[in-house]
C-alpha cells in the first residue's frame, strides 16, 4: 500500500520537476562522493561546507532529507549554497545530467517547447542542425543519429514487422546483449526528435520503434546512477503510449467515415465511398 502512496504522491506534482530534484539530489551525492542517502549526503556535504567555503557559518542548514524522494523543489538560494560547495550540481537541476560533453538537456528534450526541443539538435550536432534548417527530411536526420546504434537495412528488416512487441526490437536486442551502447547525449538527442515526430506527425511509428528499444537495459544503464531511470522510463511510456492510442482512435474514425475501409490498404484510385 505505501508503494501506491509513493506513486500517487508523486503525479501530484510534476512529474519532470521530481525528476530533476532527484536528479541533482543523486548529483550532489556523486560530487561529495558519498551514498545517495539523506545521511550520507547532509554529513559529507557538512565536511565539504567548512573545508571550501569557511566563512560559511552563518548558514541555514540544509534540509536534505527533503530532497530524497523529489517531492520537495530545492530554492534558488539552496541551489547556490550547494553549488559553491559543489559545483555542476546547479546545471544538474536547470538543464540536465552530466555527460562526456558538458550537460546533457535532458529537460528541455523531454518536456520543452518546440524551438527548445529543436536547439537541442543543435547542441548534439551542428552539421545535424544545419541539416535540418536546410529542410532535409525528418527521416533522414533521424537515420544521421540512429544508423551507429541501429544500422538501416536492420532497421527496415524488423520495423514492417515488429508490432509494438520488444522481443522483435532488435534495437533492445542489440543493447540488452552489449552490442551498442548508448550515450547520454544520443539518448537526449533521440528524445528531441521522439516529440518533435508526435508534434509534427512525421515518422512518429519509426521513432515509436527507435524509443521502444531504449526504454529497457538503455535507460537503466543511463539513469540509474542518476536515480531517475524508472520515472524517465515511465514518462516517455506515457508520451508514447497516448500517442498510439491518439493515432488508433484516429485510424478507427477515417475506417468509419470510409464506409468500414481501412484506408492504410486503399489504392490511390479506390473510391472512398
Amino acid at each position: 500500500m505505501a508503494r501506491f502512496d509513493k506513486i500517487e504522491k508523486i503525479w501530484q506534482r510534476d512529474l519532470i520537476e521530481n525528476i530533476r530534484v532527484l536528479a541533482w539530489f543523486h548529483g550532489v551525492a556523486t560530487e561529495a562522493e558519498c551514498e545517495p542517502t539523506k545521511n550520507a549526503v547532509a554529513l559529507r556535504f557538512e565536511e565539504l561546507r567548512m573545508e571550501y567555503v569557511p566563512d560559511s557559518e552563518d548558514w541555514p542548514e540544509i534540509q536534505f532529507h527533503r530532497y530524497v524522494d523529489g517531492d520537495v523543489t530545492p530554492t534558488v538560494d539552496t541551489l547556490d549554497r550547494v553549488e559553491l560547495v559543489l559545483p555542476t550540481t546547479k546545471d544538474t537541476f536547470i538543464t540536465g545530467p552530466k555527460c562526456d560533453t558538458g550537460v546533457a538537456p535532458l529537460w528541455v528534450a523531454l518536456a520543452g517547447p518546440t524551438d527548445a526541443m529543436r536547439s537541442v539538435i543543435n547542441w548534439y550536432d551542428d552539421i545535424l542542425w544545419r541539416a535540418q534548417l536546410s529542410g532535409v527530411p525528418f527521416e533522414q536526420l533521424m537515420f544521421s543519429v540512429t544508423d551507429p546504434i541501429l544500422p538501416r537495412h536492420v532497421f527496415f528488416e524488423y520495423f514492417p514487422k515488429w508490432n509494438f512487441e520488444v522481443n522483435r526490437n532488435p534495437l533492445a536486442f542489440a543493447v540488452n546483449e552489449g552490442l551498442v551502447t548508448i550515450t547520454m547525449e544520443r539518448f537526449t538527442v533521440l528524445v528531441a526528435l521522439f516529440r518533435l515526430s508526435i508534434l509534427s506527425g512525421i515518422a512518429y511509428p519509426m521513432m515509436d520503434f527507435v524509443m521502444t528499444g531504449l526504454l529497457h537495459k538503455a535507460v537503466y544503464d543511463l539513469f540509474d546512477p542518476w536515480g531517475i531511470a524508472r520515472h524517465v522510463k515511465v514518462y516517455l511510456e506515457i508520451i508514447r503510449d497516448g500517442q498510439r492510442e491518439a493515432m488508433a482512435r484516429g485510424l478507427d474514425l477515417l475506417k468509419d467515415s470510409n464506409g468500414g475501409n481501412d484506408i492504410r490498404f486503399q489504392a490511390d484510385d479506390e473510391p472512398t465511398a
